[in-house]
C-alpha cells in the first residue's frame, strides 16, 4: 500500500463537512477525486447510452480503480486492466493480460470489437 493512502483517507474524513453534496473517490494511490453528488462514470454511460439510443447490454467499460467502478458496474461488459486494484477484479467479466500503460484497451478493441469475440453476458 502507498503511504499516500492513509493521508488521503485522513483528507477525505476532513472534507466530509465541506462536500455534503458531493462524493469522493480515488482514480489510484495518490488521488482523491470530488464530484457533485450523483455526477460518476456509471451515470455518464448512461446518459451517453440514452442519448445515443444504444443498449446498455452494448457497452463495454474498462477500468483500473474506484472512480471506474460505477462504470463497471452498469457496462454491459466489464473489463478490467491487469494492473486493477484488487478489491475490483472479482467482479469483472474479463481482466486484460495488460497494465493500462501497455495498450489494454487496444488489446480490448481487438479482442472484442474487432474479432467479434465478445461473449454473451446476462444483462446487469
Amino acid at each position: 500500500m502507498n503511504t499516500d493512502v492513509p493521508y488521503l483517507n485522513s483528507i477525505e474524513e476532513d472534507l466530509k463537512n465541506d462536500t455534503q453534496n458531493s462524493d469522493i473517490s480515488y482514480s489510484s494511490n495518490r488521488y482523491l477525486e470530488i464530484n457533485h453528488s450523483g455526477v460518476t462514470k456509471g451515470e455518464g454511460l448512461n446518459f451517453l447510452t440514452n442519448y445515443l439510443g444504444i443498449d446498455m447490454h452494448d457497452t463495454i467499460a474498462i477500468g483500473d480503480n474506484f472512480n471506474d467502478q460505477s462504470m463497471l458496474e452498469v457496462a454491459g461488459f466489464s473489463v478490467g486492466v491487469q494492473n486493477m486494484v484488487l478489491e475490483l477484479k472479482e467482479d469483472m467479466d474479463y481482466i486484460t493480460e495488460s497494465t493500462h500503460d501497455e495498450h489494454a484497451v487496444a488489446h480490448v478493441i481487438n479482442k472484442f470489437i474487432l474479432k467479434r469475440n465478445l461473449p454473451i453476458t446476462q444483462n446487469k
